[in-house]
């Protein structure tokens, strides 16, 4: 089942079913160091594979910044 939803802010159609299926299909690498909300509540990395998706879920990826 396709749906919308907004990744980092942008409308993107998905099949992903998970958290973890969407960060695939968008070509998160896993091992990377990043973080993840859905609706604006952090999700554990531990629940990713676990977290379902619905239509119209905003999903954020944040990754650290390096720098002085």
């Amino acid at each position: 089942m396709s749906c919308t939803l907004s990744l980092n802010g942008r409308p993107v159609q998905s099949e992903a079913a998970t958290l973890a299926d969407l960060l695939a299909a968008a070509g998160y690498d896993p091992a990377a160091a990043f973080a993840c909300a859905v609706n604006r509540q952090f999700v554990p990395r531990a629940d990713w594979a676990a977290r379902p998706l619905a239509d119209g879920d905003e999903v954020d990826v944040v990754a650290p910044v390096t720098g002085g």
